[in-house]
């Protein structure tokens, strides 16, 4: 019998990484608990259904929990190929876990035994664990299928010799007595040269073994699937590094080529060799090397081929597979991409799940698989085959059924899952291959509204492509929705769009597409554009501050939209604080006033609330002056006190100025004066009057008209008109008493001209200020 291959439909490695393949392609698998840097292995069932998964110490469920003693088994993350799941050929409960320890460490090749049907399906290790095969071994392991179509040769290689040992698993369990060949290269010295790859032919045929660090070779023999025996070895060994070096290796699926990664961590680059191992001698198999990939500052470790076809490459650290698309394509058109599978978040690490490489014989066997398709069939494989026939699983189809041909077709007659086998006569022996085949419904493609978001401040404008997919679509758990910026990219699965929730876009429009992917079917989607639309934001006018004054008649301001290109009636208007949506309102209090401009073209049904702008102005209230006091200094210096809200400027005698924001004067002349307080804003102007008193030092009363009375200057009818003003001679005698509003005294003493001399005055204000001096009166 054969192997399904949907027994490697699931991946678990690196650091929490996970693949399945079920739908046909890589789809990243959340929730593993898997963290190693180097060996792992994954099982499921022929149905693609996981099983469990191990990094060689570990083994966890289909539920990522331990499994059932399933803690301390004997091999090493760090070891190379820690582990290998080989189930038990004709019982669908029991799978052996081989594990190998590092660095021909001294676990060395141990096995031990999983029963499915414990632990109410989820399985538990048995007490057949950790039973030694052999030791020591390099870190070193690969399975194929025996020629009886039944049984698997696993195969490794004994630390410090040049024996590979090859050990049968039957139905009848596992036969621990080896069948050693003793052929190549020593494996010995530093034990790093026990790192590195072991994978055989999908068709059975070829074994390549990879040996790193020192002496750096990759070796390939022919393998007997009879007997177990390796032979005829074949030695590569242009390679220059001697840290790490040739690391991983994996065949094509037809196996004629061999790829082989290596590692040069001394010049920080990586490659990927390809060999044509179909020429006829060594000379020729190692001047056929292509190098179909080169990346400086990378790490490619493992190489493993999928039940699609395609080769996969661990690249450390990253989050990403690397993959060879065509990798029975000699030369670079096998097409190497970098950065091809996202791992979810998780990344890989240098290691990638080994499987039973027959899984491998026949890949990438249908096409065309939606309901309704013509499904075409056919087998990818190197070896002759004499005879083959097919058995479609849809037996509704009558005759149609079956087929002879080597590359048949076939229409399903509903959608669903088909097993279909494949029996191939081969050179004299008979492989019974058994494929899933599902059918699906092709997702229909669909007319999105378009996206229209506002043109942002600064940068891209951020658009949620994930918003355009209408609820039936989004929430059909079976159809897989991604995006990309070109239709090649669509078309080929190529360098979707991550950030799908937040897609920055510079341009005005654009056209993004659209795959709806059936899940279950890697030919059944369908393509859709979708119109991404930028519109601009209004251009307006800067923050605007105003004022408006209290205490008067109208104590409020009318505050507007500013200037704007076109029409009002262009636009929308809305004042967040009162939601008026005039343009211009009319406001008693201070505070920011927003008001947000739409342009009505801008409004539609996916934008509801259009592209705006907003524009703030600023409202403070102001006020005329109160004086308060005028402070007089010096007899000719004043300070004026006042109080309000404004910002004010003051002026002496002139109401209109000049003014100045300072509220002192000096060198003011002795009289009467008015002081004028004005508010910037244009709220008013305060005014009130004040004097600076001034004494004559020196009159002449002669009768000439000029300077003839002598009398207080500053005191009048309007300021302290009842103060009261003495005159003394120089003995202190009263001469006369003068009325501040009168015209003064005109040097005379009961009528008589006084003489010539100095005289005393004495002046006692309303407000109780007193002054007193002199003067001179001169004839």
């Amino acid at each position: 019998m054969g192997f399904a291959q949907n027994e490697a439909a699931n991946w678990f490695f690196g650091n929490q990484a996970g693949l399945s393949f079920n739908f046909g392609y890589p789809i990243p698998e959340l929730g593993a608990l898997i963290d190693t840097p180097e060996g792992c292995s994954t099982i499921s069932d022929k149905l693609g259904n996981l099983q469990f998964y191990s990094d060689g110490i570990t083994v966890w469920n289909r539920n990522n929990t331990i499994m059932q003693n399933g803690t301390n088994l004997l091999g090493d993350k760090s070891s190379t190929q820690s582990a290998l799941i080989i189930p038990k050929p004709n019982d669908e409960n029991i799978y052996y876990i081989f594990t190998v320890d590092d660095r021909g460490g001294p676990d060395g090749l141990r096995y031990s035994e999983v029963n499915m049907s414990l632990d109410n399906g989820l399985g538990a290790v048995t007490n057949i664990k950790n039973v030694l095969l052999a030791n020591p071994v390099t870190e070193k392991i690969t399975a194929i299928e025996s020629s009886d179509g039944r049984s698997i040769w696993v195969i490794s290689h004994k630390w410090n010799s040049n024996e590979f040992i090859s050990f049968l698993v039957s139905d009848t369990g596992v036969n621990t007595t080896a069948v050693r060949s003793a052929v190549g290269s020593f494996h010995q010295g530093n034990i790093n040269n026990s790192i590195g790859y072991l994978k055989a032919s999908p068709n059975r045929e070829k074994i390549a073994s990879v040996k790193s660090y020192e002496n750096n070779e990759t070796q390939i023999f022919d393998f007997d699937a009879s007997t177990g025996l390796l032979s005829n070895p074949i030695t590569i060994s242009n390679y220059s590094s001697t840290d790490l070096g040739p690391y991983g290796c994996e065949f094509s699926p037809d196996s004629n080529l061999l790829y082989v990664s290596e590692i040069d961590r001394v010049n920080s680059v990586s490659k990927i060799h390809q060999y044509d191992i179909t020429l006829p001698n060594q000379v020729a198999i190692v001047n056929s090397d292509i190098i179909i990939a080169q990346e400086a500052n990378k790490q490619f470790g493992a190489l493993q081929q999928a039940i699609d076809g395609r080769i996969y490459v661990a690249v450390k650290d990253a989050q990403y597979l690397a993959v060879i698309s065509d990798p029975n394509t000699p030369g670079l058109s096998a097409n190497f991409d970098l950065n091809n599978v996202f791992l979810g978040g998780n990344t890989s690490q240098f290691g990638l799940p080994p499987f039973i490489q027959s899984y491998f014989f026949a890949t990438n066997i249908f096409k065309n698989t939606c309901f309704g398709d013509n499904t075409e069939f056919s087998i990818n494989t190197s070896t002759v085959i004499d005879a083959i026939s097919w058995n479609f699983g849809d037996p509704a189809s009558g005759n149609d059924n079956t087929s002879t041909d080597l590359n048949p077709t076939h229409i399903f007659t509903n959608p669903g899952d088909y097993i279909v086998t494949i029996t191939i006569e081969t050179e004299g022996d008979t492989q019974i291959i058994y494929r899933t085949l599902t059918i699906s419904e092709q997702p229909n493609s669909v007319i999105f509204d378009p996206l229209i978001n506002c043109e942002a401040d600064m940068g891209p404008t951020s658009f949620n492509l994930v918003s355009a997919i209408p609820d039936d679509i989004a929430m059909n758990p079976n159809i897989g929705i991604t995006f990309y910026e070109n239709l090649t990219d669509a078309e080929n699965r190529l360098n979707a769009i991550n950030g799908v929730t937040r897609y920055e876009s510079t341009l005005n429009s654009q056209i993004i597409y659209v795959r709806l992917q059936n899940i279950f079917s890697v030919d059944c989607y369908s393509i859709s554009e979708l119109e991404l639309i930028t519109i601009s934001s209004p251009i307006i006018e800067e923050t605007e501050a105003i004022f408006f004054c209290e205490n008067s008649e109208d104590s409020s301001v009318t505050i507007d939209v500013g200037s704007l290109e076109g029409a009002l009636s262009d636009y929308n208007f809305l004042w967040l604080e009162s939601m008026e949506t005039t343009p211009e309102i009319t406001v008693q209090n201070q505070g920011n006033y927003t008001v947000r401009i739409t342009p009505t073209n801008t409004i539609t049904i996916d934008n509801p609330d259009g592209c705006f702008a907003e524009r703030v102005v600023s409202v403070s209230s102001s006020s005329i002056a109160t004086i308060t006091n005028i402070s007089v200094f010096n007899e000719s210096n004043i300070t004026v006190l006042n109080s309000g809200t404004g910002d004010y400027e003051y002026a002496v005698d002139n109401i209109d100025g000049p003014y100045q924001d300072s509220s002192s004067f000096s060198n003011l002349e002795p009289g009467v004066h008015t002081i004028f307080v004005r508010d910037k804003n244009e709220c008013g102007i305060a005014q009130d009057n004040f004097a600076i008193i001034g004494f004559p030092k020196v009159f002449t009363p002669n009768g000439d008209g000029d300077n003839d009375l002598w009398q207080v200057q500053g005191l009048s009818s309007q300021f302290q008109p009842k103060s009261k003003v003495y005159i003394f001679n120089r003995y202190g005698k009263l001469l006369k008493q003068i009325q501040p509003t009168g015209t003064g005294w005109d040097g005379t003493f009961n009528g008589v001209p006084v003489s010539s001399g100095g005289y005393w005055f004495s002046v006692t204000l309303e407000d109780g200020t007193i002054y007193k001096g002199h003067f001179s009166l001169l004839r």
